[in-house]
């Protein structure tokens, strides 16, 4: 287990695949590749998780012995290294789906994030929320937020995770940071409890229930600045992904609350980037008043993204003007993600490249 841990770090891998009596397989710049030989037993599996993530042991043997059927997530170190682990069954027996974490804070800037991402730390209160795929760089980037939220304001900040992915140092900000299924029960139990604790700023790490994000919209509600992650295809589909949760007497309501609180949606997807790694293509909305009216009226979603990219002064960022800087950046190739973007958007990126070539500039 440990060499394949030193291997994933050596080698820049993103995720470590195991499973027992199998060869363990990495992922390196999106693609799977196998671990020449690298085939690892339960007994070092069970050996492993009993020293690096004793918090989950019991869950994991419950697991493992057939008695409750449900995945265990965690958290753990490893030479000073941040790892995430999903420990699941399938019919070849224990996998563990190993995620290896950055070991230290990116910059925005270092992201390859377009610059206007930073306004989401000058904000005060309102609900901003970073969606995507899963393993598409959602939580890396709220940590990049929060992370330079640290050291520029004087706020105290409340994160709820599962796991904890990231450990923050306190500059000018009081940042604790309570792990789901360690220091609080539930998602829902915990953002109720922070509105008793006085927070400035909330991090939820996932909006995955109904109880959860009607009190993410309160809290942004009664005056706190509420980052949080959601699974959606599109910055459109992510307000229609967040209504359609709620009971149809309840939509008209939560429709309006969220145009109300919402102040900015980031949709990403990492992407193999020319210069090696990955790299997150965008698209991002600054919510103004004729954006949340926008929502409120049901608009259809061309209509927003037609919207989005005509008010760029605001900081939101149309994916093929995204797709067209990273190109000029020279990280990729417009043509390697023809099959990623709308056809209007692969033309839209491709006439921007073109004007600029004639100008000059970017």
């Amino acid at each position: 287990m440990k060499e394949l841990l030193n291997y994933g770090i050596t080698n820049k891998c993103s995720d470590i695949h195991i499973t027992e009596r199998k060869i363990s397989k990495v992922r390196i710049q999106g693609d799977i590749k196998n671990v020449t030989g690298k085939i690892i037993g339960v007994d070092t599996i069970d050996g492993f998780v009993e020293e690096y993530m004793p918090k989950v042991l019991n869950k994991y043997i419950e697991l493992r012995e057939h008695r409750v059927l449900k995945p265990v997530d965690a958290a753990f170190e490893y030479l000073g290294r941040r790892f995430r682990a999903n420990i699941y069954m399938s019919s070849s027996g224990i996998n563990l789906a190993i995620r290896i974490l950055n070991d230290k804070f990116l910059t925005l800037d270092k992201l390859c994030l377009p610059e206007s991402i930073a306004n989401f730390t000058e904000l005060g209160t309102g609900l901003v929320l970073v969606v995507g795929t899963t393993g598409s760089g959602k939580s890396t980037t709220l940590a990049s937020i929060i992370d330079a939220i640290n050291h520029k304001r004087c706020e105290n900040i409340i994160t709820i995770e599962h796991p904890i992915e990231y450990k923050y140092v306190e500059d000018l900000c009081r940042i604790e940071q309570c792990e789901v299924g360690t220091h609080v029960e539930s998602f829902d139990e915990a953002t109720i409890a922070a509105m008793r604790q006085d927070p400035d700023i909330v991090l939820v790490g996932e909006l995955r229930d109904l109880s959860t994000i009607q009190n993410a919209v309160t809290l942004a509600e009664t005056g706190h600045l509420v980052f949080g992650t959601l699974h959606a295809k599109s910055i459109p589909d992510t307000v229609d992904r967040i209504i359609d949760v709620f009971p149809a007497g309840q939509q008209e309501q939560i429709r309006f609350q969220v145009s109300s609180v919402l102040k900015g949606i980031v949709h990403q997807r990492l992407i193999k980037s020319n210069l090696g790694g990955m790299t997150p293509l965008v698209e991002m909305l600054m919510l103004d008043d004729v954006a949340s009216a926008m929502i409120r009226q049901r608009q259809k979603s061309n209509a927003l993204r037609d919207y989005l990219r005509g008010k760029s002064e605001l900081g939101n960022v149309h994916i093929a003007d995204n797709a067209a800087w990273h190109s000029k950046c020279g990280r990729i190739d417009i043509e390697s993600i023809k099959n990623i973007l709308l056809p209007d958007d692969y033309n839209i990126a491709k006439s921007i490249l073109s004007e600029r070539m004639i100008r000059g500039g970017f």
